[in-house]
């Protein structure tokens, strides 16, 4: 017998902000705010990041997975970031700079559950008015 059933595997935001590095800060704390109930504020460890990709849509997936690797894998939980993006003179765009975080504690944070990856369902990075906005689906 084979039932099919209603099964929801996306978690998603919408997120605006004056500048494109600071939509991707939001992201972060969005993504933080969807695997913990009571993200870390403070963090001492530095760890460098440096990625690029061929348009803004794609950086913000390789960004979110990074910070995800860095999470469910590192064990490293960015709390603060200080990026610089920049448009390559040949196309495409990079982003590098430096993510202070904590240590992952599961109990502490209390771990809201993982997340699979950044998709590129209905994803959006785009100017908006004076400032930037995007839209994200995770796969969970």
């Amino acid at each position: 017998m084979i039932r099919m059933l209603n099964h929801t595997a996306d978690v998603g935001f919408e997120i605006e902000a004056p500048t494109l590095e600071a939509l991707f800060d939001e992201a972060r704390r969005a993504l933080l705010m969807m695997m913990f109930e009571r993200p870390p504020e403070r963090g001492e460890e530095e760890r460098w990041v440096q990625l690029s990709a061929t348009d803004l849509e794609f950086l913000l997936v390789r960004w979110i997975n990074e910070l995800v690797y860095n999470i469910q894998s590192a064990e490293f939980v960015p709390v603060r970031t200080e990026i610089r993006i920049r448009e390559a003179e040949m196309g495409g765009f990079f982003l590098e700079g430096l993510l202070a975080g904590a240590a992952l504690d599961l109990e502490g944070y209390r771990w809201q559950g993982e997340i699979k990856s950044a998709t590129f369902h209905g994803l959006v990075v785009a100017p908006e008015g004076e400032g930037w906005r995007a839209r994200m689906i995770l796969d969970v």
